[in-house]
């Protein structure tokens, strides 16, 4: 049964996953295996955890647990629990003992704890001990033979990623890391009590996600839609069609969004939307009980905040690239865009009159990641590099400074 448990979670199918690891608990409540208890404890408080069923993933930690203190891989997985949820200090409490218990026990589990650790480090303000965690634990991830077994966290601690690309201490190790497991992605937190949670990644591709399955639209003006509602609630239809796409005939927009509305319905419950006001002009809204996470807002949020290494971690390119039809769409894309360049801009800025040369490379390199044809940045790459990149550095951005020239 652990077996298919990892079968299913290694292509993706989340329910049979749960259900499996369900009928496991069951098995291995009563029964004195010590590893098998650990095993299934950490896998399905770990799904409940990403699910939002926060409090099922800490019944269940405790439940199976072999011993009454919770042995260090427990220990572990709760100070993950606890990182989520955002109780610092409780994570951070736990992760450390769980570290120094699975030195040479536990490889995974230690290293999965380290990374854990060092966000939770981080987001309390302790920056140069975060660092030094990260560090150690990306040392150990490359000699790992098994690195591709943490992608989840990877992906899970993007902004940590992103944290460690602005940092000159760091960044050679994330690189490296990166480089070898070749991923860059955005997962965004999951809360609970809702009946439906769908993460909509309008960053660079357009992926519509529900409780972490990925479902197929075929239609781009559905995407479009749920990002738009999810912005701007309460609006007629006329008013959606009127923002999203102006051009439209009446009659032919009209039966388009009566067509994505239904294909929405179809995939989603016909809770999805719901409308409110009078009959002949309705205000649709998303339902009660669904909660959205969209990338777009949460980029807008983390450029108000000034929060440019999240803003990095969300950003994976322009909003929903292909949607060249809608004047909305287009001037969100313009807005996020320059927003993030803006910041980073000043930063690199900030950083070259403060002699930060090395931080001034890396964000050069951010900022191309927004904006690849600024010529000054590229040229700013290039002078920089001479002063302190690599020699293999300084040549490949040389190359890329005259293919944009000619």
């Amino acid at each position: 049964m652990a077996l298919e448990a990892e079968y299913y979670s290694e292509i993706g199918s989340i329910q049979e996953y749960s259900s499996t690891l369900e009928k496991l608990r069951t098995v291995v409540h009563d029964l004195q295996d010590y590893e098998l208890r650990c095993w299934t404890a950490i896998r399905l408080a770990d799904l409940y955890s990403l699910q939002g069923k926060h409090s099922k993933a800490l019944e269940v930690l405790h439940d199976l647990s072999p011993s009454p203190e919770l042995p260090p891989a427990l220990l572990a997985t709760r100070g993950i629990l606890m990182r989520r949820r955002g109780h610092l200090s409780l994570a951070v409490q736990d992760l450390q003992a769980a570290v120094g218990d699975l030195r040479g026990k536990d490889a995974r589990m230690l290293l999965r704890s380290q990374l854990h650790l060092s966000d939770a480090l981080r987001r309390s303000g302790q920056e140069d001990e975060s660092g030094r965690v990260l560090r150690e634990a990306l040392t150990l991830l490359m000699q790992d033979r098994q690195r591709g077994a943490y992608k989840p966290d990877l992906e899970e601690l993007r902004e940590l990623t992103q944290h460690a690309l602005l940092d000159p201490d760091s960044a050679p190790y994330m690189e490296a890391v990166l480089d070898q497991l070749a991923i860059l992605t955005n997962t965004q937190p999951i809360y609970e009590d809702t009946l439906m949670h769908l993460q909509v990644f309008t960053l660079g591709r357009a992926v519509v996600m529900k409780d972490g399955e990925e479902v197929q639209l075929t239609l781009q003006g559905s995407a479009l839609t749920l990002a738009y509602l999810t912005l701007y609630p309460n609006r007629t239809r006329a008013e959606i069609q009127a923002d999203l796409y102006p051009d439209k005939e009446p009659e032919t927009g009209a039966s388009y969004f009566r067509s994505v509305f239904r294909e929405l319905r179809q995939k989603f419950g016909q809770h999805i939307l719901i409308m409110e006001g009078p009959h002949k002009q309705p205000r649709y809204r998303m339902g009660r009980g669904v909660h959205v996470d969209l990338d777009a807002k949460e980029l807008q949020e983390a450029l108000r905040r000034g929060e440019v290494a999240r803003a990095l971690a969300l950003y994976r390119g322009p909003f929903l690239p292909h949607m060249d039809e809608s004047e909305w769409a287009n001037a969100l894309r313009d807005e996020l865009s320059t927003g993030l360049g803006l910041e980073l801009r000043g930063r690199l800025d900030r950083a070259v009159a403060a002699g930060d040369l090395k931080r001034g490379l890396l964000l050069c390199n951010q900022y191309l990641r927004v904006d690849p044809l600024e010529q000054e940045i590229l040229e700013l790459r290039v002078e920089l590099a001479r002063k302190v990149g690599a020699p293999h550095e300084l040549a490949r951005y040389m190359v890329e400074l005259q293919r944009f020239l000619n």
